[in-house]
């Protein structure tokens, strides 16, 4: 099967404003073109130790080897990028880092300078099961995401990711005198009563162990090795901005945030520097857009393109949703 030329574009049946854009190249190069304050919520898991040569493609920004994990190397080419994602965030918005126990505590040093300690919110654990062991440590079982705010009266909408609370809790449940039941705890040394109805749930904690990695043989998977569960992702896009706000990724891999931004009717840019990542990225915003057509909310469509215009050629893909058929991409409007 030849592989779809770029530019292109993926049609829904939304004739209406602006298309989505899916990007072939290096963020570097496609964050420069941005408007500040245009982008209402970042969100990157950035690569580490991947045995690969990292580069801008305008060469603006040093070469860096990957091959062995240098976090001083990593965090000084990671760096320019954070920079110029804080410049096009808007003075709401937010910057979720997603890391590992190899390279955070570097990448947080980095964003303390760059945003200031005060606009540090949380640090957020995601706790899995999936995994190696190791008969000489403890289990290393969870992500860091690092979530920095552009200015102090960041977007919030903790409403929107609430969790159902536990019935088998230390609080005792009561029916008020509104008939409403609510879990109840008295503190011993002051006697006040805290009360929370029970169907309201409770905002998640700064460590999240309610979602699992994908295991080997997961629906979502695509084959792609560091992808993470849309269900992570979507509850930083819930939790950070409303419907019509503008969510970039700048290291999509297959395309989860995308994905999660197209299905919850946010904007999206996405951009990663491997073909094989957009073109899998590509398949799935064909299949969750095609989807939400079918049941009457048809998204944005989705112009794929390289970073500066470029013709590219992107491969097939060897995994993931409809793997092996023809890709409907279309050539893009003039």
């Amino acid at each position: 099967m030849l592989g779809a030329k770029l530019p292109a574009r993926l049609g829904f049946g939304d004739g209406g404003g602006e298309p989505n854009r899916l990007v072939l190249g290096d963020n570097a190069d496609v964050l420069a073109e941005l408007p500040s304050e245009s982008l209402d919520l970042v969100y990157i898991d950035p690569p580490f130790g991947t045995g690969r040569a990292r580069t801008s493609g305008a060469g603006r920004l040093s070469k860096y080897e990957d091959g062995k994990g240098d976090p001083d190397a990593f965090t000084a080419w990671l760096s320019p990028r954070l920079e110029a994602m804080r410049r096009a965030l808007d003075a709401s918005g937010s910057l979720f880092v997603h890391l590992d126990y190899r390279a955070v505590h570097y990448v947080k040093v980095a964003l303390d300078r760059l945003f200031g300690r005060e606009r540090f919110v949380n640090e957020i654990i995601w706790c899995y099961s999936v995994g190696g062991k190791s008969r000489r440590s403890f289990g290393k079982k969870h992500d860091t995401i690092l979530w920095y705010a552009k200015t102090r009266d960041y977007a919030f909408f903790p409403d929107a990711v609430r969790l159902p609370r536990k019935p088998a809790s230390h609080m005792r449940v009561v029916k008020g005198e509104d008939g409403v039941l609510y879990q109840e705890k008295t503190d011993r040394k002051t006697g006040k009563v805290y009360r929370y109805p029970a169907d309201a749930g409770k905002l998640p904690d700064d460590w999240w162990a309610d979602i699992e990695t994908l295991n080997r043989g997961d629906r979502q998977r695509t084959g792609w090795p560091t992808q993470k569960p849309e269900r992570l992702v979507d509850r930083i896009v819930r939790a950070a901005t409303l419907p019509g706000a503008v969510v970039a990724d700048g290291f999509c891999g297959s395309g989860t945030t995308a994905v999660v931004a197209q299905r919850l009717g946010r904007r999206f840019l996405a951009v990663d520097a491997e073909p094989e990542a957009v073109a899998r990225a590509a398949d799935r915003l064909r299949v969750c857009g095609e989807a939400l057509a079918r049941a009457g909310s048809p998204p944005p469509d989705v112009v794929v393109e390289t970073a500066g215009g470029a013709p590219a050629e992107l491969p097939p893909p060897a995994h993931g949703p409809k793997a092996g058929s023809t890709r409907q991409l279309a050539p893009p409007e003039q």
